[in-house]
């Protein structure tokens, strides 16, 4: 009976899990979202092995992007890319089996304490099915909560180990001495790996305490009164000195040794009555998951309103109700006591970037479920029960299902976002780079007027808009809003970037030079500011500073296919050949699309007397743009001197002619026909 018992655990354990994988599968389709595109697809740093020894040094925060320092979360991000490369199923898939490993983990977790198969089936089975986890597994941007969470109940899996008598008299043998060490040991170290995945891992230590105070270890009621002084002292050192320890080196880390002085966040504004608010808002979404959206809109609130009274009353009652649990069963004070001590690093007290967000109740909905797998359990196998229970837990794993939609890219998730929140101004302002993506540059212009007259908007949209000022012509335009996107307390890389590109566009070398350098002087590790610095200098013919800041470039992103294709290009012009196609190769290869380093690779290789080689580069680069009329041109004249073949040498010049972008172009290539039709040669 007890074996056919342990296997039906087996058996309904591994369904849950299973249904954890199921429900998140229509997420691997996605493309990324939100800011996936920052973490991900425009992050030189990830794609490149030899960058991981930069995790543990100073260069971590200016090159990984990141605000603080998350060593975990980047680690992962190296070894997607690494197999995956740009691939965003992969990523998806990586989260969603993150994920599983915290649904599992709960269950052991909630085990452990409960000693009750049903119960920590029932609380993990709510956890899985929520659909405020949707966000966090959805963007991969997101990934630090999904790993926080996992070895933060590590850490608390192992402390719960070290707490249980290992021997059957209660006295620790040799054997469970070593076992003690490595548990510990291990529930340390997860705390530190917690840490530095993300900052809401600090409250592990006052669950712990909070753990020990509600539930003491088997025979300490009874026999606290016996227990001398220095038992205590000795005891409370071993549980907690190491956790101390390890929060005192990452506190070290965190705001001493990887400060980050490189770049800040527009933090909204908070006092206690909008966040009174937020946490009632948050409450709300726990028993009722509707409305949820990837940006909240929460009015500033000052003083005293009817909204802070009412939020107030709903916080209140929830807080009693956990007192009164206390009396009944202190487990369930102690998961209620949960969810408000892990939310606390995301309700103010520390500067945050978003008011409000779903990724930020992860963690804490473990106190939740755990609460509410306790008082299902005690009716879950009455009839009547039974069935209203499923018919939850199925409602809300369609509500899963139906977000990952809603994530599906950023059309659908600013879309959505937008309709829900039209007073954001990142909905906004996000709906308006959707536009953008999608060549509506009107659109993106409305929708980034819009998202600036809005509260809590932010210098970036001002940088948004200058871009796509930028993109329809509007050059002086695009000047004013880059300028008015640089804030002291932002990082302005790009703002100055785009406009040392605007000047560069109009001429003013100089002035383009010194909005670059400022540039660099904001983000030294920028590549595309040391390219597009180089383009400049070789503009204003200056080629060896050209190629010093193509070089420059290159020794931070080795992957960089422009600055490979711009650092060829100098040596083509200076005659040096096989360093020219050496680089121009690696443009290529990295980039197959690019059409400049076909181009250019085709003249390296005719130069070099490798006409096949040449014709073929050519081709690639009609191939990828169709309208290049030099391709064409230089094709013509390969087919003449090398094949022979006039008629399709003819041919192509007639193409690139009709291409031509000016007079002058056009008249070049007049003659050359001419001289190809009278026989005369070139």
């Amino acid at each position: 009976m007890t074996t056919r018992h342990t296997w039906f655990e087996k058996i309904l354990l591994l369904i849950t899990i299973l249904l954890s994988i199921l429900l998140y599968l229509n997420t691997l389709p996605n493309t990324f979202v939100y800011d996936d595109a920052y973490v991900i697809t425009e992050n030189y740093f990830i794609k490149s092995l030899g960058n991981l020894p930069k995790l543990f040094t100073n260069d971590y925060l200016p090159f990984s992007g990141e605000l603080s320092y998350r060593p975990v979360v980047t680690l992962t991000y190296f070894f997607d890319y690494a197999i995956w490369r740009l691939n965003p199923l992969g990523y998806h898939l990586t989260n969603v089996i993150l994920h599983t490993v915290n649904v599992f983990l709960l269950y052991l977790f909630i085990k452990n304490i409960f000693r009750t198969h049903t119960l920590a089936v029932l609380a993990t089975l709510l956890f899985l099915s929520h659909p405020l986890l949707t966000e966090t597994v959805n963007a991969v941007c997101y990934r630090e909560d999904i790993l926080a969470s996992i070895f933060f109940l590590l850490a608390f899996i192992y402390f719960i180990k070290i707490r249980i008598p290992f021997s059957g008299r209660g006295n620790l043998t040799q054997q469970t001495n070593t076992r003690l060490v490595l548990y510990y040991t291990i529930s340390c170290g997860s705390y530190c790996l917690a840490l530095f995945s993300k900052e809401m891992a600090i409250t592990l230590p006052i669950l712990l305490v909070l753990f020990d105070l509600l539930y003491p270890r088997q025979g300490e009621c009874k026999a606290s009164s016996v227990i001398p002084s220095l038992t205590k002292v000795k005891r409370w050192i071993l549980f907690y000195s190491g956790y101390i320890v390890v929060t005192g080196f990452y506190l070290f880390i965190r705001f001493v040794a990887f400060k980050n002085t490189f770049k800040t966040i527009d933090v909204y504004p908070t006092n206690i009555f909008t966040m009174t608010k937020v946490v009632a808002s948050y409450l709300k979404l726990l028993f009722i998951p509707l409305n949820l959206n990837a940006d909240y809109y929460i009015p500033d609130i000052r003083g005293i309103s009817l909204s802070f009274i009412l939020s107030s009353l709903f916080i209140a009652s929830a807080c009693i109700i956990i007192i009164r649990l206390y009396k009944k069963n202190k487990l369930m004070t102690f998961f209620g006591s949960w969810f408000f001590v892990t939310l606390l690093p995301v309700l103010g007290i520390v500067p945050i970037g978003n008011i409000m967000a779903e990724r930020y109740l992860y963690l804490p909905i473990a106190g939740f479920c755990g609460i509410a797998g306790s008082i299902v359990a005690n009716s879950v196998f009455r009839k009547k029960g039974a069935i209203i229970i499923g018919i939850i837990i199925l409602s809300l794993q369609i509500g899963v299902i139906w977000r990952n939609g809603v994530w599906q890219n950023d059309t659908t998730l600013w879309f959505y976002t937008y309709k829900r929140e039209p007073n954001s101004a990142r909905a906004c302002s996000n709906l308006g780079n959707t536009y953008f993506k999608n060549k509506q540059y009107e659109a993106a212009i409305r929708m980034y007027k819009k998202s600036l007259s809005l509260p809590y908007s932010y210098p970036f949209i001002h940088f948004n808009l200058g871009a796509t000022y930028d993109k329809v012509g509007l050059v002086d335009k695009a000047i004013e809003e880059y300028k008015a996107s640089i804030s002291r307390n932002n990082d302005n890389t790009l703002a100055f970037n785009n406009l040392g590109t605007a000047y560069d566009k109009q001429g003013l070398f100089d002035l383009a030079i010194e909005a670059y350098n400022n540039a660099l002087t904001n983000n030294p590790y920028f590549p595309l500011t040391h390219n597009n610095l180089g383009n400049t200098y070789e503009h204003i013919g200056n080629p060896e500073k050209a190629m010093a800041e193509y070089t420059a470039a290159l020794k931070i992103d080795t992957d960089y296919a422009d600055a490979h294709n711009n650092l060829g290009a100098m040596y083509l012009k200076k005659g040096i050949l096989d360093k020219a196609i050496d680089e121009l190769k690696k443009a290529a290869q990295l980039k197959p699309e690019h059409l400049d380093a076909h181009y250019n690779l085709g003249i390296a290789y005719a130069m070099n007397g490798l006409y096949a080689e040449a014709m073929d580069e050519m081709n690639l680069a009609i191939k990828y743009n169709a309208n290049d009329y030099a391709a064409y041109r230089d094709l013509g004249l390969l087919y003449f001197k090398y094949k022979k073949d006039a008629q399709k040498s003819l041919y192509y010049l007639k193409e690139s002619l009709r291409l031509a972008p000016n007079p002058t172009e056009a008249k070049k290539v007049k003659e050359i026909t001419q001289a190809i039709n009278t026989g005369q040669g070139f």
